[in-house]
């Protein structure tokens, strides 16, 4: 297979995956695993500091894959991800509430 249909493949395999919610919650999950937004440095640890440098070369990888199929997606899965984790808090939230009230 030639280089540029392989790319072009590749593409339209990552958009098909991020029209998915499914696909963007996963996508973001090993995003956040490979903890793109950190540094991989460990004090006193080359060996740590060299696989969390490896995990967030990954994470990089994929969320340049992501951008160029459309920027806006990392904020839109980002704002996924918040908005879930913020109906979660308001849940739990509203539980202990009913547990203080009885």
């Amino acid at each position: 297979m030639k280089k540029k249909t392989l790319e072009k493949r590749n593409a339209a395999d990552l958009a098909a995956v991020l029209k998915l919610p499914q696909g963007r919650r996963l996508l973001w999950r090993v995003l956040q695993a490979a903890q793109v937004n950190g540094h991989g440095f460990v004090p006193g640890d080359p060996c740590a500091t060299a696989f969390h440098c490896g995990q967030k070369s990954i994470g990089l990888f994929l969320q340049e894959q992501i951008a160029e199929i459309s920027p806006l997606l990392l904020a839109q899965m980002q704002a996924e991800y918040l908005s879930e984790v913020t109906s979660q808090q308001n849940e739990i939230d509203r539980q202990s509430e009913e547990m203080h009230n009885v």
